[in-house]
């Protein structure tokens, strides 16, 4: 089949024999020229897709002609009526040329004038790459610099004719199809190199991010509080207590969500949408859901897998076990259950030999039963010696009786050898004698690709339809939504059902007491060794403390609540960091709760306990919480790109539709229209969606995937809440590029709070100077509001740390 590049080249001489024998006819309109010369450029020779390209876009002076790019738009292009728009100058041939010699003169002057209304619009939108042509000729060029120089000062890449394109049809290719403007080539071919933005502070620091060193206080209460708070969850001999106090019903909604309760009702709606399972909660109001229980009994019968369907870390293990062991206990007690555990080990390359040799393993650990053993091999294989027996090999037990069970033990050694089937054949013969349901949970797999996870959904399939098995298996909503339009998940009819998040604080609450009930009744956990006990006052002060801001402190809650996201493990996470952090005072903490009873935990002691980690300074990688004034480029402005997206996703997200997904095309015209890239605005959503801040999910428009986005509670948090906090600004601006120099000597590594304060207020004043290029007109979101509370809590701050400075 030919390449793009090869359909491209001869779709360019059929152009020039169109061209050739229509010469005669040089007063074509520019309509009828667009049709014939500039679009079959564009569609047939570029090979932009028809559909990325808009015609007729407004701008400031007119009109655009073509501005091409999905989602956002790449490269935009002018062209008039061919042969009476603009002449090269005569002679110039193909190449880089100087824009300001091939438009001097009034001969040069509409080649200038289309040059500089194609140099407006892309300023207008952050369009780099723009072209013009009269049909037969072609001019590229930089349109959008941001090295500061005007863009008509600089060059251009000249195609005098069809002809010469077709002569240096690789360097037409390289800089104006689509694939070479997303390869950048022509800022290449013109030597045009983008300018960096500048080094962050932290880029100068010698021993960055450093490590945050902690007394022996708190180093104790770290390796106790995770003890505690998470290990606890491992030790079988609390397993069921556990699960009876600490369980949090999945589905309830959080009261402290910086989204609508619409955009977290409908978590999973998604996959609603999607013609083929059923999809259903997994738990209502009454508890555990009836239909569940009913495809619990059924499904050895129909033989397909019930797929558990949760984001990571909304708890869909904790699910499991408390089904087992809790809410069908008696269901289970009478069951053979294995539980396969994906997340065990992150280095497993065979997933099906895994689940197999898993299998044999609890088997034989759980419930003492070796499938190797050779009574339990010839109990299993007894049909198969059977028809040994029958067989021609059967006549040698009376020929020769050693020949025979020499034959007979190569018979078993191969059964043995093939592990599925003996593991398959075992199963059967345990649940005949035993008279056991046979359940078998494949979990843990959502921690892994999204390859691996269609790997063992196809695993689970093909045990629950062969093997004698009533099969669980734990996925990702986006892979399961994906697989079932194109993956591997197509084909099959799963019963899937979803386990949304409990609320955050109800689950720290519960948990938090439940550590404290062990330490003051037994002072250890049934699991250690006998005599071996982990007494420790302060961890029980200090759990004491958490176990009452859990109940009141409500600002705690929900900066836990929305930066956990619905992720129960990270919020866990969260508060066991706080626990053993160096970055707060705990003996100071400890003391006051001692004293009075109480201490209310200010937001940014916790806050700096996961700002910073276990470093000296903020580090991105490290922590949780996201910059959101990062920049890729040297334009002050985009500080605030972020923020923007964010309040623009979330805001047009709750008005347009009940499930909160805005398309990428809404995000990149907002942005756009604003005078952003394509790049930046491309890095902006990216950083979002690692970082948490938004979800993104494919839809489908006409069997085609679209990006869509939605606004996490973790996005709406962060803008709304923490841009306004000292502490906020005051780690995060160590790792922000400055682009203003002379803010930029101001903003240096200091260490005492007054210092600080100071630093913290000379970066606002810089974000307030970078926000006065931005239109601060019917925008979702402003920096000038968020500045003014800024401005309060830096205050407030310097108040307590300086008060001759800032005034008391």
């Amino acid at each position: 089949m030919p390449s793009f590049y090869d359909l491209g080249k001869a779709s360019l001489d059929e152009l020039i024999a169109w061209t050739e024998l229509h010469a005669a006819g040089d007063d074509r309109n520019e309509a009828t020229t667009r049709l014939h010369l500039i679009d079959q450029l564009l569609v047939e020779v570029l090979r932009w897709p028809r559909e990325s390209i808009k015609c007729e876009e407004p701008a400031a002076t007119g009109r655009i002609d073509y501005a091409l790019g999905a989602p956002g738009i790449q490269f935009i292009v002018e062209a008039k009526r061919e042969g009476k728009y603009f002449d090269l100058p005569a002679g110039v041939g193909t190449g880089v040329h100087s824009l300001e010699n091939i438009c001097s003169g009034e001969e040069g002057r509409p080649l200038k004038d289309a040059l500089m209304q194609v140099a407006e619009y892309a300023a207008r939108h952050g369009v780099a790459p723009a072209a013009v042509t009269n049909g037969h000729q072609l001019v590229l060029f930089i349109a959008a610099r941001t090295d500061g120089v005007p863009p008509l000062k600089g060059k251009g890449l000249v195609f005098p004719s069809l002809s010469d394109m077709r002569s240096d049809f690789r360097l037409l290719w390289d800089n104006a199809s689509h694939p070479g403007v997303d390869q950048k080539s022509l800022f290449r071919t013109l030597r045009l190199k983008e300018a960096p933005p500048p080094e962050p502070l932290s880029t100068h620091l010698a021993a960055y991010p450093g490590a945050k060193r902690r007394n022996s206080l708190q180093s104790g209460l770290d390796i106790l509080g995770e003890l505690f708070l998470e290990d606890v969850t491992r030790l079988e001999d609390l397993r069921t207590d556990f699960l009876r106090e600490c369980y949090a019903s999945s589905g309830a909604l959080s009261q402290y969500a910086e989204v609508s309760k619409q955009i977290l009702r409908t978590r999973y709606a998604l996959l609603k949408q999607e013609k083929g399972p059923d999809v259903s909660p997994v738990e209502g109001k009454k508890g555990l859901s009836a239909n569940l229980t009913q495809d619990m009994l059924a499904a050895a019968v129909a033989r397909r897998p019930i797929v558990l369907l949760g984001d990571v870390g909304v708890g869909k293990t904790t699910f499991i076990q408390r089904l087992v062991h809790v809410e069908a206990e008696e269901l289970f007690e009478e069951s053979l259950c294995l539980y396969i555990d994906f997340g065990a080990s992150t280095t497993l390359s065979h997933l099906d030999a895994f689940v197999v040799e898993e299998s044999i393993r609890q088997l034989r650990e759980s419930y003492g039963t070796d499938i190797e053993e050779a009574a339990f091999v010839e109990a299993v294989h007894h049909g198969a010696l059977n028809r040994f027996d029958k067989g021609v090999l059967g006549r040698l037990k009376e020929i020769d009786p050693l020949a025979y069970e020499k034959e007979r033990l190569n018979l078993l050694r191969r059964q043995v050898e093939d592990r599925p089937g003996h593991l398959k054949a075992s199963l059967e013969h345990l649940r005949a004698s035993w008279r056991k349901q046979i359940v078998i949970f494949l979990d843990n797999i959502d921690q892994r690709s999204s390859e691996d996870q269609e790997q063992v959904f196809l695993i689970s399939n093909e045990l629950a339809q062969t093997w004698p098995a009533t099969v669980f298996v734990t996925l990702r909503p986006e892979t399961f939504y994906r697989s079932s339009r194109s993956g591997t998940l197509s084909g099959y009819q799963a019963r899937v059902f979803t386990i949304a998040p409990p609320r955050a604080d109800v689950m720290l609450q519960r948990r938090v007491d439940f550590a404290l009930a062990q330490l003051r009744e037994t002072g250890r956990f049934g699991s250690l060794p006998a005599g071996v006990t982990l007494d420790s006052e302060n961890l029980k002060v200090f759990l004491d403390l958490l176990a009452d801001n859990f109940r009141t402190n409500e600002e705690l809650l929900a900066l836990i609540d929305n930066l956990a996201g619905g992720n129960m493990r990270l919020a866990l996470h969260f508060v066991t960091e706080f626990i053993g952090s160096g970055h707060i005072d705990t003996a100071k903490m400890l003391r006051a709760f001692q004293e009075s009873g109480r201490y209310k935990i200010p937001l940014h002691e916790f806050l700096r306990a996961l700002l910073f980690d276990d470093g000296v300074y903020y580090d991105p990688e490290a922590s949780p919480i996201a910059n959101l004034f990062q920049i890729t480029q040297p334009d002050g402005r985009e500080h605030f790109l972020l923020p923007l997206l964010l309040s623009h996703t979330q805001i047009l997200g709750e008005r347009i539709g009940e499930e909160g997904y805005v398309s990428a095309e809404a995000l990149f015209d907002f942005a756009q229209e604003l005078g952003f890239s394509v790049d930046q605005i491309t890095a902006s959503l990216d950083h979002a969606v690692i970082k948490r801040l938004l979800d993104a999910a494919p839809r489908h428009s006409n069997d085609s995937p679209r990006l869509h986005y939605r606004i996490t509670t973790v996005g709406a948090y962060t803008t709304r809440v923490l841009l306004a906090y000292f502490a906020y600004v005051d780690a995060i601006l160590m790792d922000t590029p400055i682009v203003d120099s002379q803010y930029r000597s101001l903003i240096q590594d200091v260490h005492h709070l007054a210092d600080r304060v100071g630093r913290s207020e000379y970066f606002r004043l810089y974000l307030d100077r970078q926000w006065l290029k931005v239109a601060d007109s019917g925008l979702p979101w402003s920096w000038s509001e968020t500045s003014e509370r800024l401005s309060e809590d830096i205050y407030r701050v310097g108040r307590r740390a300086d008060p001759e400075t800032w005034g008391w």
